[in-house]
């Protein structure tokens, strides 16, 4: 009976997660030297979830999380990098730990008015989904 009660509690009292969806992002990605001529460059791509190396000037696809993208490129002993930082936002895919705390999550979302708000003012379409991004190597 003790074993019951534990475990009915543990399902009562978990809530869900949610874990962030992958898009796939088109990028043009151009290197420079500093009199704007174009240069090849090996550059390494990193987000919270992936990791590439291609060899730029180059148009590619990047599937990673809607989250921010760090690019480092280099070409002999020049060097460039290039930055893009995202906001933190609620996605829509979502682990769900239990039934009940799912349950309970999407009750108070659709009881409250601020939760009703927020589920008519988020859009998954935040996410840019395509870059065109130039980096001067020096």
């Amino acid at each position: 009976m003790k074993n019951y009660v534990l475990i009915l509690s543990i399902f009562l009292t978990s809530c869900a997660t949610f874990q962030s969806e992958e898009v796939t992002i088109d990028i043009n990605l151009t290197t420079l030297n500093k009199e704007n001529k174009t240069i090849d460059a090996v550059c390494s791509l990193y987000s919270s979830s992936a990791k590439i190396d291609i060899l730029a000037p180059k148009r590619f696809q990047f599937v990673t999380e809607c989250s921010a993208i760090n690019i480092v490129c280099k070409s002999g002993d020049l060097r460039g990098q290039y930055g893009i930082v995202k906001e933190e936002e609620t996605n829509t895919n979502f682990i769900i730990n239990s039934g009940i705390g799912y349950i309970f999550d999407r009750a108070v979302d659709s009881i409250t008015p601020l939760g009703t708000l927020m589920n008519f003012v988020n859009t998954p379409d935040e996410c840019e989904l395509q870059r065109d991004i130039t980096i001067v190597l020096e």
